[in-house]
């Protein structure tokens, strides 16, 4: 009711009256848990000393707490971005980019299959990644995925395609 009320789109005394009663006695509207997030900031920082990036994956249960917020992080800064209220501020992104934070996992994937992709032209001559290749099994699938993609002609990422001489 006080969010409405606030935004706008409800009138009411009563709730007025109330906001300014809770006004005269100093109620804090806003907590900020900033401790709680620079805690969480530090340890992905230490993460980051031990592995070389900020990937935390979800599925590691040392570092389950931490992957958590790391997903959390990039969801509100989708939002902040999007114009949205969220706990997400400038300074906090300033710090995660700070970091090498990556904000968009599955662009930053891609372009290390890629990268991957190159590499493996340079040693073999061409693109032709079987789809089951043992020295770089998720590199056999993506090749296929993006034949799949460029086949059902989604746009995006095939003019890097194009450039890299990927061929069929």
């Amino acid at each position: 009711a006080y969010k409405h009320m606030l935004d706008g789109k409800k009138k009411s005394s009563a709730i007025k009256e109330r906001i300014c009663l809770l006004n005269e006695i100093g109620f804090v509207w806003v907590v900020e848990h900033s401790g709680k997030w620079f805690n969480m900031f530090e340890e992905l920082k230490k993460y980051k000393e031990t592995h070389g990036n900020c990937a935390v994956p979800v599925k590691c249960p040392s570092h389950k707490h931490l992957a958590l917020w790391v997903q959390k992080q990039r969801r509100q800064y989708r939002e902040m971005k999007k114009g949205r209220s969220t706990q997400m501020t400038a300074e906090r992104s300033d710090l995660l980019n700070g970091l090498g934070f990556v904000w968009k996992v599955y662009e930053d994937n891609w372009h290390e299959m890629l990268d991957d992709l190159r590499k493996y032209k340079e040693r073999h001559g061409d693109c032709l990644v079987p789809q089951v290749y043992a020295p770089n099994p998720p590199l056999g699938r993506w090749v296929q995925t993006q034949r799949i993609a460029y086949k059902s002609k989604l746009d995006g990422k095939r003019s890097s395609l194009k450039k890299s001489a990927f061929f069929y």
